[in-house]
């Protein structure tokens, strides 16, 4: 870090500490959640969990099977080689790999689905975590509540579509933007 940046960094931090900053925010209290905890322990979060776990396995079981009757298919196919024209076997080829087509459609549109339902259910829980701790931090006067880590949920082979949020309550006194702002435009220079 250059010694201007330093400087600039040291400014601003007591720049902000100095204009607009109450003394009555130095004493805020910030509350911490692990999301991942909240997510393995509560009725919502193991309902959640099995819901999509089974959501999943009954699509890729039946994948599975599929894939497993192209295999033997394509074996069947390969044990005809010699033992029909040419012609014939093409043919048995060529619709084959219809069927291959067809199936690797099928295989992601499975995969959207459990994107999707994934994306739904983890929806539910983040509103659910996300009313509680509006009403946490408003009950017991916090400032700021944040995620102690993201939450990362692997089901399977298909991991849900987002993190959850850092900051999960943030009460609007904690917000010292228009003072930083402030600041800023009154002792940088270009």
């Amino acid at each position: 870090m250059t010694r201007t940046c330093k400087a600039f960094t040291g400014i601003l931090v007591a720049g902000i500490m100095l204009a607009g900053v109450t003394p009555a925010l130095a004493t805020n209290k910030v509350g911490v959640v692990d999301i991942q905890q909240v997510f393995q322990n509560t009725t919502l979060g193991k309902a959640i969990q099995t819901h999509l776990k089974h959501f999943a396995d009954r699509r890729v079981k039946k994948m599975k099977e599929e894939q497993k009757t192209l295999q033997d298919e394509q074996a069947q196919i390969r044990q005809q080689v010699g033992v029909i024209s040419k012609d014939a076997l093409k043919a048995k080829e060529i619709a084959f790999q219809k069927k291959v087509q067809d199936f690797q459609k099928r295989q992601q549109k499975v995969q959207t689905q459990i994107a999707s339902e994934s994306f739904v259910e983890f929806r539910k829980f983040l509103d659910a975590v996300s009313a509680a701790t509006i009403s946490l931090g408003k009950k017991y006067e916090f400032r700021v509540i944040i995620a102690q880590h993201p939450l990362r949920v692997p089901l399977g082979p298909y991991p849900p579509p987002f993190v959850s949020p850092r900051f999960l309550y943030i009460h609007p006194d904690a917000d010292i933007t228009r003072s930083v702002i402030k600041y800023v435009d009154e002792h940088v220079t270009q």
